[in-house]
């Protein structure tokens, strides 16, 4: 038997083995086998997305049930280090994509079961621009099972180990997956207890221990949540499909805010007393949000081009009520007269209750886009593809707020026309020579344009490639540059002035308690950024089931919109105009609307390995990629096994602009990169996987003339201290006949922040966070289920959150704590246990 190439080989063995089965058939074609090549093509499973951009993990379904997780949502949790992405302006959510297509958004598939995906595919952030996406959030995809019915509900109650405050959370969800159509309904309530400063033993200034002003400030607000969502699929008898979604979530929080408070003169002494009035009771805040939210999203076909047309609506009203302190002048003219004792515990009527400030904000977001992908010509190694985009979105925010009896009124409206382009090219795929030679090849490049109402135009771009010189070896390379204007949050939120709220004072060193506005800032420009991504992803074969990780990302930010950070001495230089200080010099107020920096740098190095293991299943089994097997695997049955269409696909394409036709097999037909391998297996699995970002550089310019921040050496610009120059993460999991456990632990080094010449130092010490899980199904443990009929479908699980309550330590230059960096302000949660119950019906 004669090759052309040696990567023929494996799959010519294994076509010989059939054969010789067969002695019949053997004896029959014996002459045919000297002169032919026989070449067998695996086909993938239907649903994945095909790409040369390498996935980062890959499940199957008994991989997604060894982490024990009840929804979706959880499932992407539980996949937080490798689905949250570090570039750019990105949110950190991945994109969802459902067997292989566009979603209106996250909420088309958040609440799903576990048991109702086959499969999950997650890929970095390159593979966004093959579906409309800009490249700064990773992809996963999800891959439903082909028939699926299941009512579940869960209950889940949770506590501190120091108590005083519990958390219940009650859901119930209906899930219908059927040949053409899929059925997903939820609704779940969540409420929360309050920790109040107290019952965390925050040590108080002079004036709050005469009253236990512990007692009228919380730590974490009582919240209440109600949220439902539903979620419609349909394919037609043409390909088509279409997904309806509806959702809407009520939220209320309330927190206290401390005492009524003002400073009375002494006219006998000439001095001054800074005292808390008990008699209304405590200040409040109270924040009430109610979410409206519905989107389509339409797939179908269109002379070997997949097409996608998206529509999602969004309103979401705010409504802020907060309390301030009421006038004292009639008060203070009753001591000035002589006639009223000013360390009195109660003045009547002469002392005026809070003065309570209202907002209202009502946001309103129309985002309609529409995509087409597909082979746009054929070179000899392979097919040059594009995806195409062009979209409209219209935002309107709202908003009122009166404050001292003043109202004051904004509304701000945009209009965004959007257009977009993305190019792939192979350069060594199909031509095999080539390819044999350098590996597998490909380039890209975008552009896109956006026309805003309020910023005029604003240009994207960018450009990456793809090498795979040896099976199980990728490097990629991107650059990406792009305009962007600030959020129309940021530029037109309410105002919304908190009083009493705890702030360090950098300047001289001690706790106050300052009023702290909050809002948006009309003056902010439009942000460019140019980014570089250099990652390998290497998975070698001579050691099935390791994958090792590694990227450089250097991204750099001009007129960057950012929040108002921590106020030290370098901060309040640039920014003079947002503090207020008293006659004495003592920090009253900060104005904490959003602010701009003239450059933000950062540079960083992130690698690791992922290992998994297979035990207790059948001989020769081999997992996916990311859960025991080579680069690539996600299932996919024997050539003529297809199975039927997903419910939400609806189309003979699953690829970034490739039909299925043209990418049924990969090159010297080899089974496509994201088919490889068998699909589910039984038995046992673990999986370790160990991360280390190293951060190498980290400033932030806010305005020429004005000393550059350097965040891993001194300089912060959040409340927790400087940039750690080193993170570690670590994840194990190990699951066997129904019992699972689950670890994770996170480590940053220590920073400092420097106050500078007058004012103090601060130490922030390093934290390591253990998270810990464990479950089992009942299902699977003997003959329980049996005896107690109740108990059948059922998961108990057991959770711990920062096993070793370990909470940053903070210090001055003196070794002392600050009242800010108390431990409870901190953390006031700390180590939390969460037991629930879970039932399949």
């Amino acid at each position: 038997m004669t090759q052309s190439s040696p990567r023929y080989f494996g799959a010519s063995i294994l076509a010989l083995s059939i054969l010789n089965a067969l002695p019949a058939y053997a004896q029959s074609n014996d002459d045919d086998l000297e002169n032919e090549e026989i070449v067998v093509t695996a086909e993938r499973l239907r649903g994945s997305v095909i790409t040369e951009v390498p996935p980062i993990v890959e499940l199957d379904a008994d991989d997604i049930a060894s982490y024990g997780v009840s929804s979706v949502e959880d499932l992407v949790g539980e996949l937080s280090s490798q689905t949250t992405s570090n570039r750019g302006r990105g949110s950190g959510r991945p994109i969802v994509l459902i067997n292989g297509q566009r979603t209106s958004g996250f909420r088309d598939i958040r609440d799903l079961p576990p048991e109702a995906i086959k499969s999950v595919q997650v890929f970095p952030e390159e593979l966004a621009l093959q579906y409309g996406y800009a490249p700064d959030e990773r992809v996963i995809n999800f891959i439903l099972q082909d028939d699926y019915t299941g009512l579940g509900a869960e209950v889940e109650y949770g506590v501190p180990t120091r108590g005083d405050m519990g958390k219940t959370e009650l859901e119930s969800t209906f899930t219908r997956i059927g040949e053409n159509s899929r059925l997903n309904l939820d609704i779940e309530y969540e409420t929360q207890t309050a920790i109040t400063e107290a019952e965390r033993g925050i040590i108080q200034d002079s004036a709050g221990d005469l009253v236990n002003l512990g007692r009228f400030r919380t730590l974490s607000a009582p919240t209440d949540t109600v949220e439902f969502n539903g979620n419609y699929s349909r394919t037609f008898a043409n390909g088509m499909s279409l997904s309806l979604n509806g959702g809407y979530v009520y939220d209320k929080s309330r927190a206290l805010l401390g005492l009524p408070s003002g400073t009375l003169d002494l006219p006998v002494t000439g001095d001054s007393l800074f005292r808390y009035f008990t008699q209304f009771g405590p200040l409040r805040k109270t924040v009430e949000t109610n979410t409206f939210q519905g989107g389509a999203v339409l797939n179908g076909m269109l002379s070997g081009w997949r097409w996608s047309l998206t529509a999602d609506y969004a309103r979401v009203e705010t409504e802020t009520e907060t309390d301030n302190s009421g006038d004292i002048s009639a008060l203070q003219a009753a001591i000035d007269a002589g006639t009223v004792d000013p360390f009195a515990a109660n003045f009547g009527a002469l002392l005026s209750p809070p003065i309570t400030d209202e907002a209202r904000s009502v946001s309103n977001t129309l985002e309609s886009l529409a995509t087409i992908s597909g082979g746009l010509l054929n070179l000899p190694s392979g097919s040059v593809t594009t995806t195409l985009r062009g979209g409209y979105r219209r935002q309107d925010l709202d908003s009122r707020d009166t404050t001292d009896g003043l109202t004051t009124l904004s509304s701000l409206g945009r209009d965004n026309f959007n257009a977009g382009i993305n190019i792939d090219i192979p350069l060594a795929d199909e031509n095999i020579d080539v390819a044999e030679t350098i590996g597998q090849l490909s380039i890209n490049g975008n552009l896109g344009y956006s026309e805003l109402s309020d910023f005029g135009g604003l240009v994207e771009f960018g450009f990456g490639l793809n090498w795979e010189p040896l099976d199980g070896l990728v490097f990629t390379a991107s650059a990406i540059g792009e305009e962007a204007a600030p959020t129309i949050q940021q530029l037109g939120n309410p105002v919304i002035v908190t009083p009493n709220v705890t702030t360090f004072d950098f300047t001289n060193g001690e706790t106050v308690l300052a009023s702290i506005t909050t809002g948006g800032n009309l003056n902010l420009p439009a942000e460019k950024r140019r980014d570089i991504k250099l990652a390998v992803n290497y998975s070698p074969e001579w050691l099935d089931g390791m994958m090792f990780l590694g990227e450089y990302i250097r991204n750099n930010s001009e007129n960057v919109a950012s929040d108002f950070p921590i106020l030290t001495e370098e901060i309040e230089a640039a920014f003079p105009d947002r503090v207020t200080r008293d006659e004495t010099g003592r920090l009253v107020a900060i104005d904490q609307r959003p602010v701009n920096y003239s450059n933000v740098r950062s540079e960083s190095i992130r690698y690791g390995l992922e290992f998994s293991k297979r035990f207790g299943q059948r001989r020769g089994a081999r997992g996916p990629r990311g859960a025991g097997g080579r680069p690539g695997g996600g299932g996919g049955g024997p050539p003529g096994d297809r199975p039927p269409p997903e419910s939400g696909a609806g189309t003979e394409q699953s690829e970034a602009g490739r039909p299925d036709a043209e990418r049924s097999s990969d090159r010297a037909g080899r089974p496509p990169r994201s088919s490889r391998g068998p699909g589910r297996r039984g038995g046992g699995r673990w999986r370790v996987s160990a991360y280390h970002t190293v951060h190498i550089d980290e400033r932030v310019l806010i305005r020429p003339g004005v000393e550059e921040l350097d965040l891993l050496n001194g300089s912060a610009i959040g409340s927790t201290g400087g940039q750690p120059r080193h993170e570690f993460e670590l994840q194990g999991r190990w699951f066997n006949n129904g019992i699972g456990f689950r670890l994770q632990a996170e480590h940053q080094t220590a920073t400092r922040v420097d106050g500078g010449l007058t004012s103090s130092d601060l130490r922030f010490s390093d934290l390591t966070t253990l998270n810990l899980r464990m479950f089992i199904n009942l299902d699977d443990r003997g003959t329980l289920t049996e005896r107690f009929k109740f108990l059948k479908g059922s998961r108990i699980a057991f959770r711990i959150d920062n096993v070793f309550n370990d909470i940053q330590d903070v210090r001055d230059s003196d070794g002392l704590v600050p009242l800010r960096y108390q431990p409870g302000f901190i953390d006031p949660i700390g180590r939390y246990v969460e037991v629930s119950f879970r039932k399949r019906f």
